[in-house]
């Protein structure tokens, strides 16, 4: 399991990445962003701004969709969601590789 799937499930909350971060240093898994569950592009975006984008990956995962979709689908209606598509698209490419 990793921590988007822990969040979702209820055994873990946001504030607890920084575990989640700690134990993959003894881990297997070779990337950071597959231990944690996140897409790549996510990965970057949560480096650039932080918690927030957690806690949109979880509403976009909630309603079954990756982070982009979901903000594209929500910027008209919530001004959070414009500012970080903004940040998405200049992941685009990185966006294309993960739907691939």
């Amino acid at each position: 399991m990793t921590f988007v799937d822990d969040v979702l499930q209820g055994r873990a909350d946001i504030d607890d990445i920084d575990e989640y971060r700690e134990s993959w240093n003894s881990s297997a898994v070779k990337d950071l962003h597959d231990y944690l569950g996140l897409l790549w592009p996510e990965y970057a975006m949560w480096v650039e701004e932080g918690q927030v984008v957690l806690e949109y990956v979880i509403k976009a995962r909630q309603e079954r969709l990756d982070l982009r979709s979901y903000l594209v689908r929500n910027r008209q209606q919530d001004p959070a969601s414009e500012e970080l598509w903004r940040l998405a698209e200049r992941y685009a490419e990185e966006w294309e590789k993960v739907r691939s």
